[in-house]
């Protein structure tokens, strides 16, 4: 099988030649210092990588690397509105993204840290309309998108994943009100929090509306993101999810599946055991990183209960054992998720969300290969 066909037969939920393996895809790619180190351990040279995202300085790997390893998707990310440019200052080494929201990292730093918010002193629903609200359907955000993600289509060897043009609907509460106002509004401003989000929906679905009418027949994976869960469980109470998130996000995956045949793959960290039926009721296919290393997420137990259901994109190994742990931890991790997630399909091996810039290049290549020696069917780990 090649990369596309193999992905195809595990997101059907049959088993492959072999288990699918994503290196440097949408959530699991690497920081660029992981990059470097990589490239450096392994004898390869080449230009700096183009830099995916600034705040949390992920990469583009060299394709010395995307054939070194495996890539089974090809991604296309919309663009900026004709209205924005990005620019670092110097003087102050920040930016300003399109939605107002300030980034800054310091000396020294890994990331962009988020600094100023422009929704941080909003009280009533009244207050959102005091900032611009980018526009989703700037034709500029899909320029020349649609004819390469029908060329990645009919080329037929990766499958086509169309990416989303921001945060999801609680994601995004945290860059515009900050995340300690964020949570306050949560649970002392509801007509807020809910006026934000019916926004934010209605954003999505005219970004999606767009993008869909063009690229629907020709995309295998739609990607959104939502997260909703901390080290130990959820962010909030699931009742609360419920009530406010849960028929939003059902509304916009409903709508999207209208448009397309694509698959729904949705993005959250962390613990979120207790709202993973919640997920596989409004539509959800594909579950990334699938955070084993988090309170209630053991794999064995996610694989049981919900291997019918979802497709499992990421879980290869315990980011806590990638960055602190040996070659033969590594391994011995990558032996044990095979095994829980790989029978009768449903996975797509990967790294728990982006690599991040202390990993040691070793445990990167010895995730991979361990996948590769042991990710054939049948199963025998």
């Amino acid at each position: 099988m090649n990369c596309r066909e193999r992905a195809l037969a595990a997101l059907r939920h049959t088993e492959p030649d072999r288990v699918p393996l994503d290196f440097g895809g949408r959530q699991t790619t690497l920081h660029l210092y992981a990059h470097q180190a990589l490239m450096h351990h392994l004898g390869l040279s080449g230009p700096e990588p183009p830099i995916r995202s600034y705040h949390t300085y992920l990469v583009e790997p060299d394709p010395q690397l995307l054939r070194r390893f495996e890539r089974i998707s090809v991604l296309f990310f919309p663009k900026a509105p004709s209205t924005y440019t990005f620019k670092i200052d110097p003087a102050t080494n920040s930016y300003v993204d399109e939605w107002g929201t300030t980034y800054h990292m310091p000396p020294n730093g890994y990331y962009y840290d988020m600094v100023a918010v422009p929704l941080g002193e909003a009280e009533t629903p009244a207050d959102l309309d005091k900032m611009p609200w980018p526009n989703p359907t700037d034709p500029t955000r899909i320029a020349g998108i649609p004819e390469k993600v029908r060329a990645a289509y009919h080329a037929g060897e990766k499958v086509v994943i169309m990416c989303g043009a921001m945060p999801g609907l609680w994601e995004h509460a945290w860059y515009m009100f900050g995340m300690e106002q964020a949570f306050v509004n949560l649970g002392g401003n509801r007509p807020l929090i809910e006026a934000f989000s019916d926004r934010v929906l209605q954003w999505q679905i005219a970004y999606w509306d767009m993008v869909l009418k063009k690229v629907g027949p020709y995309v295998d994976v739609v990607q959104l993101n939502e997260d909703l869960g901390t080290q130990h469980g959820p962010m909030m109470a699931p009742a609360t999810f419920r009530a406010i998130y849960k028929p939003r996000i059902g509304q916009l995956i409903r709508h999207i599946k209208q448009q397309t045949k694509a698959q729904v793959y949705l993005h959250s960290c962390g613990s979120i055991y207790p709202l993973i039926p919640d997920l596989i009721e409004i539509g959800v296919d594909i579950l990334n990183p699938v955070q084993v290393n988090a309170a209630d997420m053991d794999s064995a137990r996610l694989k049981k209960e919900f291997g019918k259901d979802l497709t499992f994109w990421g879980g290869g190994c315990d980011p806590v054992v990638m960055g602190t742990g040996n070659v033969q931890q590594v391994r011995d991790d990558v032996k044990r998720r095979i095994h829980d997630l790989a029978p009768g399909g449903g996975f797509i091996f990967g790294s728990v969300h982006n690599i991040q810039a202390n990993v040691p290049p070793e445990n990167i290549v010895a995730m991979f290969d361990t996948a590769l020696e042991f990710g054939g069917y049948p199963i025998r780990v």
